[in-house]
């Protein structure tokens, strides 16, 4: 007897998740992987949940519907037993969410003791400056595609972000992150790129009339070619400040 055929529910919800998980971008770091194993498990609760609840239901009301000249259906007060137990599942459900949640966001939140690169991003409109402290070099553009950003892969990068007017949020969708850069205060986080590659980055929280061109590029190389890369940028302007105007 077929897998399938012994565990029909089991089988049709690690499918259904397998499927709807494939909707999310391909995590790139290794918090991500986190984030995204916390989304198929609760994925695949939820398709269990429907298959049990609308499968019941859809069962119910095909063996059980009326026929004319039926009699009325004997009445039951109900089971203090049965109604336990479908109080208890949820309530144990709930639970493990939140210390799954809680377990992610510890990984997530982790801050590395000695970070191989830090970046401190300051957001403004519209645009983005990327600095390197430990080299004096900075990034910045307000050009349609936005500043580019480099990065080692398989080391752990520090980013410090913050705003220089109203609130703006970094956003990698393959980093399954995002982070709010609010004027005056500075938010720090972690993260490890896994492979090779340009992701794109975008203003996640609207901040006036030209938020959608907000964009940035994070290219994630080799260790060795981020330390060429470094040492081959411009030394930043010690006036350079973060602003600039809409572009045209």
């Amino acid at each position: 007897m077929s897998v399938a055929r012994r565990w029909p529910l089991p089988v049709a919800a690690a499918g259904a998740a397998t499927l709807l998980s494939g909707c999310l971008p391909t995590p790139a770091t290794e918090q991500a992987k986190s984030v995204e194993m916390l989304y198929g498990v609760a994925m695949a609760i939820a398709v269990v949940i429907a298959i049990v609840v609308f499968g019941l239901a859809t069962w119910a009301i095909l063996r059980h519907r009326g026929k004319p000249g039926d009699p009325l259906p004997e009445q039951t007060h109900g089971s203090l037993r049965i109604e336990f137990v479908w109080t208890a599942i949820p309530v144990l459900i709930v639970l493990g969410l939140f210390g799954g949640t809680l377990a992610v966001l510890s990984v997530v939140d982790a801050h590395s003791p000695n970070p191989a690169v830090e970046v401190r991003v300051e957001a403004f409109r519209w645009g983005w400056t990327f600095t390197y402290p430990s080299a004096d070099v900075s990034v910045s553009g307000v050009s349609p595609d936005g500043p580019e950003a480099v990065l080692p892969v398989g080391e752990p990068v520090r980013v410090v972000v913050t705003s220089h007017d109203v609130i703006h949020s970094f956003y990698v969708p393959v980093f399954l992150f995002k982070r709010d850069a609010i004027p005056g205060r500075e938010s720090s986080f972690d993260f490890t790129i896994d492979d090779p590659g340009t992701y794109g980055g975008q203003c996640a929280e609207f901040c006036g009339v030209y938020h959608s061109r907000m964009p940035f590029t994070i290219r994630a190389v080799s260790p060795a070619e981020f330390a060429q890369w470094l040492s081959s940028q411009p030394k930043a302007s010690p006036a350079a400040t973060a602003s600039g105007a809409p572009p045209p």
